[in-house]
């Protein structure tokens, strides 16, 4: 072994994933820390921090993101579950970045601050937050349309592997507005993807609350239509540039009206076409079995695009952006764990 991560799961996954690889880019591998200048912070979590960097290689360098952990157990729990995302989603035909699920490239060690990272894919926009925020005037409705669908497609590809994201919110979506790629969005924060759930495997939830389905609030095991409600909690966010319950304050009152059925606010001047709002209040329907699947999400966001006379009416002038300031001061958009 040509490497050694002081860790001998990693290093197991690490061999397993190279022997075992479907295509020529999907394996994870052990990256030396010489190899990465690390440059400025990108995003801040609960369990870690993002980082730009530099990755040198052999011939050429190549930008990354890099995320370091507080926390070992949390580092080696978010690298297995991707070991095992990468494993079954990727293919000989396609990789997981045509998927639209962001590439990763590996880990490394931090001996300065005596962390371990995961490295992966840099994208120019950053997340659909941060992309809604800077750009919304500039973002008609074909190029939300084409977010959704990239996003519901990744989201098929998981759940066709019985996988759950676990913690999709507009935060965790990566944006690249590269003209040349014909994607657009990217599913990210793949460290807490994993097998759906028969029956509850942990006290409290993990996650950002205003994004959460409603029965995971409940405590009931978190399926796959648990990740549809967090998808029509993402249109709502691409159609309002509201992301959900910015005027509320975050705690256990809201938790538990959510847990009931409360729902985000539209308002009349929104301008949200009838046949998308139909579909966002299909997500979040209370009854999980009455959600669509992701397919069929992907299906109609395609439909979409192809006929899209019913979107080029819509005055994005009534639809206000909402500041920072005007958010309530008691707002997290961060994913945290939450024990009841």
């Amino acid at each position: 072994m040509s490497f050694n991560s002081g860790n001998k799961n990693v290093n197991d996954m690490i061999i397993a994933s190279k022997n075992n690889r479907k295509n020529a880019k999907d394996f994870l591998k052990w990256i030396e820390s010489s190899r990465l200048k690390v440059l400025h912070e990108l995003d801040r979590g609960a369990f870690g921090v993002v980082h730009k960097a530099r990755w040198y290689k052999r011939n050429y360098t190549d930008t990354v993101a890099v995320k370091f952990f507080h926390d070992d157990r949390e580092f080696l729990r978010e690298f297995t579950n991707i070991h095992r995302m990468i494993k079954r989603c990727s293919s000989e035909d396609d990789t997981i970045s045509e998927k639209n699920l962001v590439h990763y490239y590996g880990a490394t060690y931090d001996y300065d601050n005596e962390e371990y990272g995961i490295v992966m894919e840099y994208y120019s926009q950053s997340s659909l937050s941060n992309y809604l925020y800077k750009k919304w005037k500039k973002i008609y409705w074909e190029e939300r349309l084409k977010i959704l669908r990239d996003i519901s497609y990744a989201l098929y590809i998981l759940h066709d592997q019985d996988l759950v994201h676990g913690d999709l919110h507009s935060g965790n979506i990566m944006i690249d507005d590269d003209k040349d790629d014909p994607n657009i969005a990217w599913i990210g924060d793949l460290g807490f993807c994993r097998e759906e759930e028969n029956e509850k495997k942990y006290d409290g939830f993990r996650g950002v609350m205003a994004f959460m389905a409603p029965e995971i609030l409940k405590e009931l095991p978190y399926s796959k239509k648990a990740d549809i409600y967090s998808f029509g909690c993402i249109m709502y966010h691409v159609s309002t540039n509201r992301a959900p319950f910015y005027e509320r304050a975050h705690n256990r009152r809201l938790m538990r009206q959510i847990s009931e059925g409360l729902k985000p606010t539209i308002y009349q001047d929104d301008e949200i076409p009838p046949c998308f709002e139909s579909l966002m209040h299909q997500c979040w329907n209370f009854n999980p079995k009455n959600r669509p699947n992701a397919c069929t999400l992907y299906n109609k966001f395609c439909d979409w695009i192809d006929d899209d006379e019913r979107f080029e009416d819509v005055k994005w002038d009534t639809i206000k952006p909402v500041k920072k300031s005007d958010y309530h001061r008691e707002t997290n958009y961060m994913s945290q764990t939450w024990i009841f």
